[in-house]
């Protein structure tokens, strides 16, 4: 079932100008379609595809204390809001928090949802209290490899304030082990140079791929980064929790055999991929079929002590 909204014209204006300066981007028209409500829209595909992923690995959250880590504009809230009463959304952007606030307006959404800016989440954290769901959808891309240890802080910060048995989800970031960055640019081998490239950065910007007044908060290659065009990798994320008490829910029996239980189409190269990827590394090595896959997908992280 397809899920669109229709957005009143201020809004739909806004949108638009807050990626005016990516108008030179081949991306550009899309950008635009996927903070709106079409069915291709991330708040469309969110609900369609992701929310019955959530419901499959970590059961009815409706009455759980959701947070949604890296909220940008509130696509993933509005629809987190949709069926949960307790949201709390936080981004590091105060445009996209205002834009993320005029989206709960225009559903009705406000009253189930609290929403919190701040440059770093730790100046907000006893406000935003403990949970028992922590979305974190496309955000760990944006979080720049090159400021060391800043990644692992956030992870380890936001499973600390995880309720015991509670769900950490993250979903929606580029894997760092394929060679294409498909996210930000489009361009071969980019995944796979240093982070923060300077070399990486030059080749994006002749391609014109990438430009200092897109409205990145930092300049050079640091915008790059924190455009996304690195990724990330099951095994950096699985380091960041070392010594952390938790269980990879994609590797229990009933969660285990394919990256997408929604979405599983069942062409032929589609059921050999799960079956190669499962029966040499899910089965054996134990390593979920997502940290494998073009994209970091429905990765369910449940906590299991303090």
């Amino acid at each position: 079932m397809t899920y669109t909204f229709e957005y009143s014209k201020r809004f739909r204006d806004i949108i638009i100008d807050m990626h005016r300066e990516s108008e030179r981007l081949p991306f550009h028209e899309g950008y635009i379609k996927a903070h709106l409500g079409g069915p291709d829209s991330n708040l469309s595909k969110f609900i369609r595809e992701i929310c019955p992923e959530i419901a499959h690995h970590c059961g009815d959250i409706s009455s759980k204390r959701v947070l949604d880590f890296g909220c940008g504009t509130g696509a993933t809230t509005a629809a987190l809001a949709m069926i949960c009463s307790d949201v709390v959304a936080f981004d590091i952007d105060e445009r996209s928090v205002s834009i993320c606030r005029e989206r709960l307006r225009e559903h009705g959404l406000s009253g189930r949802v609290e929403v919190l800016c701040a440059p770093d989440f730790g100046e907000v954290i006893d406000k935003a209290g403990e949970f028992d769901f922590i979305l974190v959808n496309a955000v760990l891309e944006h979080i720049p490899l090159s400021r060391r240890g800043l990644r692992r802080r956030i992870l380890r910060m936001l499973f600390d304030i995880l309720k015991v048995k509670g769900y950490m989800y993250i979903s929606g970031t580029p894997n760092r082990l394929w060679p294409i960055d498909g996210h930000t640019t489009g361009l071969w081998w980019i995944p796979w140079t240093k982070p923060g490239s300077r070399r990486a950065y030059s080749k994006a910007i002749r391609a014109g791929r990438h430009f200092e007044n897109l409205g990145n908060r930092s300049k050079g290659p640091l915008g790059l980064e924190e455009r996304g065009a690195w990724g990330a990798t099951f095994f950096e994320i699985r380091g960041y929790l070392r010594g952390k008490r938790y269980e990879i829910v994609n590797l229990l029996p009933g969660h285990d055999k394919h990256l997408s239980y929604t979405r599983h189409t069942e062409n032929i190269q589609r059921r050999i991929f799960d079956f190669l990827i499962y029966y040499l590394f899910t089965k054996w090595a134990k390593i979920p079929m997502t940290a494998l896959a073009p994209g970091i997908e429905n990765l369910a992280i449940r906590k299991v002590g303090k």
